[in-house]
């Protein structure tokens, strides 16, 4: 029996918080994605609210080598990037602050110069929050709201067998200063979701090529931002959509302050966009994505496919498990 919670792990201990707890009633996604998703009023097609809320703690997420800036930034761009992996429009925050008395009043206004520029960058009003004192280490809670159309929003739970599974960006060695300074990929997101849409109305209207082909659709079925590892993060899309995951090694995008595959698989903290799309439609994302965003790679790494967990295939034609190497807040410590 595990009766602590580095035995229990971090996805142990929401499983079962999960199950304990109550739902209740509008709530149309629960614990265990990005964001929660509850619908607010009658309208059922009406925009659904996202709630998202994540803290910093330093020794954990930071240390003394950030600088106060970047500790507000890191603080407000973390659930905002739970948003962009739901294809959500961040709106309103809360900020709680866990300060000791000492603490110059330079740093902490700062700190909350680093969580305004993060917020608005994206549009976000910060309305409120706490303020609290700390005997011991500073921390910064944030409560994000937003909102989502319906059939834009993105969950963890949709890959299909035969999906192409595709990544942001480059990954791995965030801790050189990357996960400091990096930025949500709220607009990309947005734009993915926006084929995801398009691609339900071709269905529903039967479009068609000019040469009378169906048209393959271009659409996200799944999306996550890695915070925890390439691996992990794979492995919560595999678990929730009841599906496994094939992974070609030498597609692996690894980041020049990474420079092994290892860590690009499990270092975490890169915030970058972790989906699955139709196979067919892969070239035409690929090359609609270059012309909206050059500047930022979209590499396909693999492909979803029967059976549970993620797989790692070599140059030589060698297949391994990975697991879900990566980051466990009960296990590891960066």
């Amino acid at each position: 029996m595990k009766t602590t919670l580095r035995q229990l792990g971090e996805h142990g201990l929401i499983a079962l918080l999960k199950r304990r707890l109550p739902r209740g009633r509008g709530v149309c996604v629960g614990i265990g994605d990005d964001c929660a998703a509850v619908r607010i009023g009658r309208a059922a097609g009406g925009r659904l609210l996202l709630l998202k809320t994540d803290a910093v703690v330093e020794g954990v997420h930071f240390d003394q080598r950030a600088s106060p800036f970047q500790i507000g930034w890191k603080a407000m761009a973390r659930p905002l990037s739970d948003f962009a992996a739901m294809a959500g429009q961040p709106r309103w925050a809360l900020v709680t602050a866990a300060l000791r008395g000492g603490m110059p009043v330079r740093f902490v206004r700062e700190v909350y110069r680093g969580l305004a520029a993060a917020a608005g960058k994206f549009g976000v009003a910060i309305v409120g929050g706490e303020t609290v004192r700390t005997p011991d280490r500073f921390w910064l809670s944030i409560a994000l709201a937003g909102e989502v159309e319906p059939a834009a929003m993105r969950r963890r739970s949709g890959a299909r067998v035969g999906d192409a599974i595709f990544v942001t960006g480059a990954l791995g060695g965030s801790i050189a200063g990357k996960h400091l300074v990096f930025t949500p990929r709220i607009a990309e997101a947005q734009w993915l979701a926006k084929f995801s849409v398009a691609a339900v109305s071709d269905r529903r209207i039967g479009a068609k090529k000019k040469n009378g082909g169906q048209r393959p659709p271009l659409q996200v079925n799944a999306m996550i931002d890695i915070s925890d590892g390439l691996a992990r993060d794979l492995g919560h899309i595999c678990r929730d959509s009841g599906v496994g995951a094939r992974l070609t090694a030498a597609a692996i995008p690894i980041a020049p302050a990474a420079g092994s595959l290892p860590r690009a698989l499990g270092d975490g903290e890169d915030y970058e966009l972790l989906f699955t799309a139709p196979a067919a439609a892969a070239q035409r994302l690929r090359a609609a994505w270059r012309r909206k965003f050059p500047r930022l790679p979209l590499t396909q790494i693999g492909f979803v496919v029967r059976g549970r967990g993620v797989v790692l295939a070599d140059e030589r034609g060698g297949i391994r498990p990975i697991g879900e190497a990566g980051y466990d807040h009960f296990r590891h410590s960066r």
